[in-house]
């Protein structure tokens, strides 16, 4: 394979640090003898950006190369395009957050779409990384990337909250970062050796101690306490779940929060 990408943000440094013999172009100044040279083009732009790429590389010599979104919202329709012109096209996200070319896609899963050509390619690519394919059908594309932000862009949320929260004590932001960091390794630990994430649940609300968490009310800033609510709604189900409290316990912490 002779692979291109369009886009150098994150993914794009990532991809190209991790896949040998890899171009990258920046613009579109030298598409002709880009799209000539590579068999198979990710374009790792932003998802409102991919269709109006597409719609330009389009009107080139196209036939019986291969092209990959890389969004995990989106579906094939952007690149519609590209199929019309002759084009295999598919989707493959890395279920991963990449912070530079240097980043592991070994043993992450990423989730693969496209005609049959597409898919082959798809996999042999997956092949190279070490990484595991899954599919996602086209009707629940968004679902599948609400997923991914819960497991990671509300994960940065989260901890920007504590962060703010733990910096009273720690002097500055990044000395209360530092001191939750730990924290959030221990979870995380705790996490990779279970088979359902619920059941590694600690906490006041898993012990069913109404009065610390409605001092945590008491005390939160008020921007946060809708956030506490809606999350310790949640966390009420998982310990009742895992039995960890009984009915009654739920339901007075329900109505707590």
């Amino acid at each position: 394979m002779q692979i291109g990408i369009i886009g150098m943000g994150r993914l794009g440094k990532a991809l190209q640090g991790n896949l040998p013999g890899t171009c990258a172009v920046r613009d579109f100044s030298s598409r002709e003898a880009f799209i000539k040279a590579c068999d198979t083009i990710f374009l790792t732009v932003p998802d409102n950006a991919v269709k109006e790429v597409a719609l330009e590389l389009a009107s080139g010599d196209i036939t019986d190369k291969t092209f990959f979104h890389c969004s995990g919202a989106l579906d094939l329709e952007p690149l519609a395009s590209l199929a019309t012109g002759g084009a295999h096209v598919g989707s493959l996200h890395p279920l991963q957050s990449f912070g530079s070319e240097t980043a592991i896609f070994s043993g992450i899963y990423m989730a693969l779409d496209g005609d049959n050509a597409a898919k082959a390619r798809g996999k042999d690519i997956a092949g190279i990384l070490g990484a595991k394919i899954f599919t996602v059908p086209v009707s629940e594309r968004k679902l599948y990337h609400a997923a991914a932000c819960f497991a990671s862009n509300y994960v940065v949320t989260v901890m920007s909250i504590a962060q703010a929260l733990m910096s009273r004590w720690t002097g500055d932001n990044k000395a209360a970062l530092t001191a939750l960091l730990p924290l959030l390794g221990g979870t995380i630990q705790n996490l990779q050796q279970a088979s359902e994430a619920g059941k590694v649940l600690t906490g006041p609300i898993a012990r069913g101690d109404n009065s610390t968490v409605a001092g945590h009310l008491e005390v939160l800033p008020e921007k946060y306490k809708e956030v506490y609510k809606a999350l310790g709604k949640i966390t009420v189900e998982l310990a009742e779940h895992n039995k960890n409290i009984t009915a009654e316990q739920a339901e007075a912490l329900m109505k707590l929060l």
